[in-house]
C-alpha cells in the first residue's frame, strides 16, 4: 500500500481517467439505459412546468419508420436514475405530431421536436419515414447551465431512454467513403463555406 504524498492524493485518492469522466458526465445528463415503453406515455404521466424562455428554428431530419412507435410511445421514469421524461402529442388528421422532453427531476421544459408523417384518408399512419420539421429549447440559464445541443439532445435522449435510434447509419469502409461528395482525400472541398 502506498503512501499519499500529497494533500490531492489524500483526498483524491482514486482518480477518474477520462473515459471514466465521460461516462459519469453521460450518466448525469442521461441518467441510466431506459427500455422501449410498452405503452404510450401521456401530459398527464409526470408533472412539469412550461418553457421559460423558448428558442425555435426549422429542423429538417428524416425519423426511420421503424422507430416511430418508439418515439411516439415516449419515457415515463421509473426511478431515481432516470433522468428524463417524454411523451408525444398527435399525430392529428393532417400527420403532424410533437414530441416533448422534460428533465424529470425539476419538470422542467427543456426541448419540442415537432415532427410531420404521413396518414392515409382514415388517419392511419403510412409506412413511411417521418421528419422532424421544428425544434424549440430552453435558453434560460436558471433551467439549464450551459448552451444546449437541442437537435444532439433529442437524438441523445430517444436513444439512450427508449432505445429509438434516429441518427443516420454511417458506414466506415472506404469504398463507402470514397463514394460519398467530398469524402476523396487530397481533394479540396467545393461548397464555399467548408460543408460537404
Amino acid at each position: 500500500m502506498s503512501t499519499p504524498t500529497t494533500a490531492d492524493d489524500t483526498t483524491y485518492p482514486h482518480k477518474l481517467n477520462p473515459a471514466d469522466t465521460t461516462g459519469l458526465m453521460h450518466w448525469s445528463i442521461y441518467g441510466r439505459r431506459g427500455n422501449p415503453s410498452t405503452t404510450r406515455a401521456t401530459a398527464s404521466s409526470w408533472q412539469y412546468k412550461p418553457f421559460s424562455k423558448p428558442v425555435t428554428q426549422p429542423w429538417d431530419h428524416v425519423i426511420p419508420y421503424s422507430e416511430l412507435p418508439k418515439l411516439l410511445h415516449g419515457f415515463v421514469p421509473g426511478e431515481m436514475e432516470d433522468k428524463w421524461f417524454v411523451y408525444a402529442d398527435g399525430p392529428d388528421a393532417q400527420g403532424n405530431a410533437a414530441v416533448h422532453f422534460y428533465r424529470s427531476w425539476t419538470g422542467f421544459y427543456m426541448v419540442e421536436a415537432k415532427l410531420v408523417m404521413e396518414v392515409d384518408e382514415k388517419g392511419e399512419v403510412r409506412e413511411k419515414d417521418a421528419r422532424f420539421t421544428e425544434i424549440t429549447w430552453e435558453t434560460d440559464r436558471e433551467r439549464y447551465n450551459g448552451d444546449m445541443d437541442a437537435q444532439g439532445t433529442v437524438l441523445a435522449v430517444a436513444e439512450w431512454c427508449m432505445m429509438c435510434q434516429l441518427r443516420p447509419e454511417t458506414s466506415t469502409s472506404e469504398d463507402d467513403k470514397a463514394e460519398e461528395p467530398g469524402s476523396k482525400q487530397g481533394e479540396a472541398d467545393d461548397a464555399p463555406d467548408g460543408t460537404t
